[in-house]
């Protein structure tokens, strides 16, 4: 089951982030990890990063409830997530990682593309206890859209350019060592063009649920594309067991809030380099 709102202001995220937990009802140790998309340090309104309204959403809610609260990220450089940890008021309230500052565990992997990984080591807790995903809705180059499979890419040792190729089935693989137990996608405002270079798309839009290959199928139909066509969404649903046409979707019309995010010209020419 995956939840859908029309989410027009980030004022309005917190009501959906309950509404989210109280449908959903994860289950969580008393510590638990968040994972959003700081790729770098950008301002919020342009579509590159999760909102730091929404991570505080979440990290009040469990915090509320008598949670310890970790956020972890990796930016693309080195000092990307303390920037944003800092900057976004974060650091003050939880506890903050900076996964590209971490001692680094070799993790196996096992997979077909994908056999072992170095990662920073607060990827040995996302692996052993429920963790949740706070992925930003937009566009990848590679992958076509970066989103709750996608973000698992910030717990790896930067750089992770071995990762391009074949992207998609290593996305799967690693998402058979690192599987969120709950996923929040923002994409009140959303990111077309690149992953990296952004244009803001004011979509106005959240979505939840825990099976992350599901918010990730919706989301990328949301975003106005066809998640079968989308090399790890249907390889993970595949691997998974996940029937990408028979899924269950509550809350608002998804065919009203359905979108088209433009990716650019790289984007719509490099996809046959990911297989």
């Amino acid at each position: 089951m995956i939840l859908v709102r029309r989410v027009d202001g980030y004022d309005k995220a917190e009501r959906f982030v309950r509404e989210a937990f109280e449908l959903f009802e994860p289950e969580f140790e008393h510590e638990v990890l968040l994972k959003p998309n700081f790729l770098k340090f950008s301002d919020p309104s342009k579509g590159c990063i999760t909102h730091p309204d929404v991570v505080k959403a979440v990290a009040g809610y469990l915090s509320g409830r008598g949670h310890d609260v970790i956020i972890a990220e990796g930016g693309f450089y080195r000092e990307d997530a303390d920037r944003c940890f800092d900057s976004f008021g974060l650091r003050d309230c939880w506890k903050c990682v900076n996964v590209n500052t971490q001692k680094l565990v070799k993790l196996d992997v096992g997979g077909k593309a994908l056999k072992t990984v170095e990662a920073g080591e607060i990827a040995l807790k996302a692996m052993r206890s429920p963790f949740v995903s706070l992925p930003k809705m937009k566009v990848h180059t590679l992958a076509t859209v970066t989103l709750g499979i996608k973000n698992n890419m910030g717990f790896l040792k930067k750089p992770a350019s071995y990762m391009h190729v074949k992207i998609n089935q290593k996305l799967v693989d690693l998402l058979k060592i690192l599987k969120p137990a709950f996923v929040i996608a923002d994409g009140v405002i959303g990111g077309a063009n690149s992953e990296m270079n952004t244009e803001p798309v004011n979509h106005g839009v959240m979505v939840a649920g825990d099976n992350v290959i599901e918010v990730d199928a919706v989301c990328a139909y949301l975003m106005g594309f066809e998640p079968e066509k989308i090399g790890h969404i249907r390889k993970a649903a595949e691997e998974f067991g996940v029937d990408l046409k028979n899924m269950e979707v509550q809350g608002d019309d998804i065919e009203s809030l359905r979108v088209n995010y433009k990716r650019n010209f790289l984007g719509r020419i490099a996809g046959h380099l990911a297989w």
